[in-house]
């Protein structure tokens, strides 16, 4: 699993976005190819037929739409934890659109990519920053996270191949139970991982997508959390091209550090 934490964190997509977006100052946690096939010898049967399933599902997806509730903890100096809250609008289009847009009030980030730049753009302060984008969703989301030190935790589900990047650093995982998430039935997974350990809740049937996804930073003092509920899927949506293009606001200025500036713990 691709994650890392700081006392900055800006938006949870995806995040799915994502797929929820968030913004940490560390690097990026990474395992070679070695320690991600170890791994699976400390994961059961059916957790790791159940992950398999799900990730297989959202990469043949070639568009979807989702809405993700998310809260990421940050714990600060003082030892005080402080949880943000992000409601977001989630648009993916494979192989190269992307959209994740903020619900309601608040100071947090929305992104755009359609194939060629990225944008970010926050919403309180009427700011934004356009960078040239990969080709790829998997290559735009490496790329905002090295440029802009972002980190998107729940972008994680969103690569091509996210069997392969979730499991990077795993150790060991099971089968917890079957569950309720806002009465839809769930598959309750948990995996421990070397510096991350993550929990999902995937819908049990023929629609296997993820409802529920929470992370567990260990290596970062007091362990703070990153969870993000995700809704109201649509795997057969109508996007176009413009549905993927940032238009400026009026009135709003062009900020080289948006991604910085804008959150609660900036």
């Amino acid at each position: 699993m691709r994650r890392s934490r700081s006392a900055i964190d800006v938006v949870s997509m995806l995040t799915l976005a994502a797929i929820v977006l968030g913004v940490a100052g560390q690097s990026v946690i990474a395992a070679s190819g070695a320690s991600a096939a170890s791994a699976k010898k400390g994961v059961d049967a059916d957790a790791d037929r159940m992950l398999k399933q799900m990730t297989d599902h959202l990469a043949g997806l070639q568009s979807f739409t989702v809405q993700s509730s998310s809260i990421d903890e940050a714990t600060m100096k003082s030892g005080e934890k402080i949880q943000a809250t992000s409601d977001l609008d989630v648009a993916v289009q494979r192989p190269n659109r992307l959209r994740s847009t903020q619900r309601g009030a608040g100071d947090r980030l929305s992104l755009w990519y359609d194939g060629k730049t990225m944008t970010l753009a926050c919403k309180e302060s009427n700011t934004y920053e356009t960078a040239e984008a990969a080709p790829t969703i998997d290559g735009t989301i490496d790329k905002m996270r090295k440029d802009f030190k972002i980190d998107a935790p729940g972008a994680d589900l969103l690569y091509s191949k996210p069997y392969d990047i979730l499991m990077e650093q795993v150790v060991s995982g099971r089968f917890v139970g079957r569950e309720t998430i806002d009465g839809v039935a769930a598959n309750h997974l948990a995996f421990r991982g070397e510096q991350v350990d993550f929990q999902l809740w995937i819908e049990d049937g023929a629609r296997p997508v993820p409802l529920r996804f929470v992370i567990t930073t260990k290596d970062v003092k007091g362990s703070p959390e990153f969870s993000v509920q995700l809704s109201n899927w649509n795997t057969k949506p109508k996007l176009s091209d413009a549905m993927f293009a940032f238009q400026a606001p009026t009135g709003a200025k062009p900020d080289k550090s948006v991604a910085k500036s804008c959150g609660v713990f900036q």
